[in-house]
């Protein structure tokens, strides 16, 4: 009897652990590594385009390799500690580490692009953050990273589709040329009806909206840097008019930013916001957009449409809240100081890495660099429509 009571014990206590460890509706990922697994779970509803692409490369409705899955195989072949862990090129997975590519092994890794889908709300501004590698707008294809720390820069350069739910503490773990699993989970009804075929993917894939914005930074582009104040390699000016554009092109807002090693005429520049507001109605901003300026050494303005700024203030502006010292100009400095700051501490970081494996520090290029980051960055989750 007292057997039967211990066994009946134990019977309970594993029904409330499976309880508790049942996964709550939604469509996950569940990886498998040697260091043991983690789940993801899958933004099917907010990115449904880029999920389709994912599921239906883990279980063989698109791309099918040797009659396996496409991700049957691989290794996550690239790590970068604090950074990301990416895989899902099946030639460079299978390749050497190290190996130099030509241009045809690497497009035969990925053998097809899709377009950006790029959902207000979803970030990388933590650890477990699932997203698609590229290389530009809407080359998307096989390739995905997980993040392993905060990477809010990358928001709208990547597509966000899903976050790690369990194991974060084995992303850590993952070492370069691991193999790894992909099982796709379908929990409830929603997530057993989510089609990942290939005539519902190309659908998903003909009616997102496509890049158009400029190729190049450039006077008439969302970025412009003609005197090369950030660093050109990699082109960060050109990363910089994507992240931009792509903002506009997913919420429908334009963010143009400026950027010169020389202040503005004296004759345009001696009543406050003339020149700013100059620039911002040339460039299309002065009423429902915004516009940044970086002058050398250390001038920042910023310019805040008037349809835009009962939204940066939080609430309508009140008699005095427009003039010169009231409280847009406030809030607007009180932005651009804490941005600065947080791009200050991030070249401090990255100093503090080169002095103790020996390098060169960074160049000053590279604190702007990251000054501009946090800048743009700090609007873009300002005025990111809420979900």
């Amino acid at each position: 009897m007292r057997f039967i009571r211990c066994l009946l014990a134990l019977t309970a206590v594993v029904a409330v652990l499976r309880a508790e460890d049942k996964l709550p509706d939604g469509l996950y990922a569940e990886f498998t590594t040697p260091h043991g697994g983690f789940t993801a779970e899958l933004h099917f509803r907010e990115a449904p385009m880029t999920v389709a692409n994912f599921v239906g490369l883990a279980e063989g409705t698109l791309a099918a390799r040797d009659g396996q899955p496409f991700y049957t195989g691989l290794k996550f072949y690239r790590v970068v500690p604090g950074f990301v862990i990416q895989s899902g090129d099946a030639v460079r997975s299978a390749a050497l580490p190290r190996t130099e590519l030509t241009e045809a092994e690497d497009a035969a890794g990925h053998p097809y692009s899709f377009p950006d889908e790029f959902a207000p709300g979803l970030h990388h501004a933590a650890a477990g953050v699932l997203s698609m590698a590229n290389s530009g707008p809407d080359t998307n294809s096989t390739e995905f990273f997980v993040t392993l720390g905060d990477s809010t820069r990358l928001n709208y350069l990547h597509s966000v589709f899903g976050r790690v739910v369990r194991g974060p503490e084995v992303l850590s773990r993952v070492q370069p040329e691991d193999a790894f699993s992909i099982k796709i989970l379908r929990v409830g009804a929603s997530a057993q009806a989510f089609q990942a075929d290939e005539a519902t993917f190309k659908e998903l894939a003909a009616r997102a909206r496509k890049y158009t914005g400029p190729v190049e930074p450039g006077p008439a582009a969302h970025f412009d840097d003609p005197d090369k104040l950030i660093p050109v390699e990699p082109p960060r000016a050109k990363a910089f008019n994507f992240k931009l554009a792509n903002y506009e092109r997913a919420t429908g807002l334009k963010i143009v930013a400026r950027l010169s090693g020389s202040p503005p005429p004296a004759a345009e520049d001696e009543a406050a916001g003339v020149y700013m507001k100059t620039l911002a109605t040339k460039l299309g901003t002065v009423r429902d957009g915004v516009l940044v300026a970086f002058f050398a050494p250390d001038d920042w303005r910023m310019w805040i449409g008037d349809d835009l700024v009962p939204v940066f203030l939080g609430r309508a502006p009140a008699a005095g809240d427009l003039g010169e010292g009231g409280k847009l100009h406030e809030a607007k400095e009180a932005l651009i100081t804490a941005a600065l700051k947080a791009g200050d501490e991030a070249y401090a970081v990255q100093k503090t890495s080169a002095e103790k494996a020996g390098r060169d520090a960074p160049p000053p290029a590279q604190h702007l660099k990251l000054q501009v980051d946090a800048l743009l960055d700090a609007l873009l989750l300002r005025f990111e429509p809420k979900r």
